[in-house]
């Protein structure tokens, strides 16, 4: 009784000390319930930063374990045939030698000049695609036989006349490495003959017949075998020599070439018949005329200006090299008139 007394007397002073008790565990605690507020939106912003990265690195491992092989052979010729375009390059034979950065300056010196083609474009440095199987072999040369130039070239560098070389060269001294099988399937070649005094085999250029020509005769051999080729050109450039005058390699070259791929042809098979052919010096000229087959003249080979008007037509293989230097020089008259015309205005 006394207890209860003691409680109902005290009342309010214990009802304001548990008022106060719980409105200091209130005032305790409150800060407590803000901190792990401010850890989410960090915790938040770290995830919104982190989780793009993480869901791209998912992504990209499930893809690399999942990844299969690209079956090549699957897509449509046509689709291969349009990656092969992307990879082939006009063939040179024999390969260009890269330009150096100090042949630049040779031109300075006398002798120095280079008389071997060099190739300034972008050259790939192999293209294996071929040896992955033999039906891309197949695929990948008959593109390049269709659609690109072979460029063979005939330079001191390839070729090195010998007196006791025979008239008939064994099959292992060809002048380019080119197997039978791609010299048939040829569309497009371009010929470059890069001749000095000492490759027409002979001291007197005079004494000497265009037929008895030693190299002459065997290029004639290893083109015999291009069978399908429809456009094939010859540049006669001769290199400079104080002592022999360039004419004599033009007018030989000319003549050896002219009557290939005719009745008049010394090789079985006759080989494939020339279209161009036009004449070239390793240091300046004044600009010679060209010989082409006029498609309109049944062929015929004709003469033309380096602007290429017509200049008159070709005498043959009976030509003299008289008559050829006239026909080599011979002025245009549409070229003189049209500067008559210039100068009068």
């Amino acid at each position: 009784m006394e207890t209860l007394s003691q409680t109902a007397e005290h009342g309010e002073p214990f009802t304001d000390s548990v008022l106060e008790t719980a409105h200091t565990q209130t005032s305790t605690w409150s800060p407590r319930f803000s901190l792990p507020s401010m850890d989410s939106a960090t915790l938040i912003t770290v995830l919104a930063a982190v989780l793009p990265l993480l869901l791209l690195w998912a992504y990209r491992r499930y893809e690399y374990a999942h990844r299969q092989p690209f079956r090549f052979l699957d897509l449509p010729q046509e689709l291969r045939d349009m990656v092969y375009e992307n990879l082939i390059e006009d063939p040179f034979y024999p390969p260009p030698k890269p330009c150096q950065n100090h042949c630049k300056t040779l031109w300075l010196l006398p002798g120095c000049t280079a008389s071997a083609p060099t190739y300034r474009g972008r050259l790939h440095g192999k293209n294996w695609i071929f040896l992955v199987s033999k039906q891309l072999y197949r695929e990948y040369m008959d593109m390049i036989c269709k659609r690109t130039t072979f460029h063979l070239t005939v330079s001191p560098q390839n070729y090195q006349f010998s007196p006791d070389t025979p008239a008939t060269s064994p099959p292992d001294g060809r002048i380019w490495n080119i197997g039978k099988d791609t010299l048939q399937n040829l569309k497009t070649c371009s010929l470059k003959l890069i001749t000095t005094s000492a490759m027409l085999g002979v001291t007197d250029p005079r004494n000497m017949t265009s037929s008895d020509w030693t190299l002459a005769r065997q290029i004639r051999e290893e083109l015999k075998d291009f069978e399908n080729v429809t456009n094939l050109t010859l540049d006669a450039k001769a290199l400079g020599d104080p002592l022999w005058n360039p004419l004599w390699i033009w007018y030989h070259s000319s003549q050896s070439f002219k009557a290939m791929g005719t009745e008049l042809s010394d090789t079985t098979p006759k080989g494939p018949k020339l279209t161009r052919i036009t004449f070239s010096l390793d240091t300046w000229s004044p600009g010679e005329n060209y010989l082409e087959r006029d498609e309109k003249n049944e062929g015929r080979w004709t003469w033309y200006c380096m602007q290429g008007h017509e200049v008159g037509l070709d005498i043959g293989p009976h030509m003299t090299v008289r008559e050829f230097c006239a026909q080599l020089y011979r002025e245009c008259g549409i070229c003189r008139e049209s500067g008559e015309d210039a100068g009068q205005d």
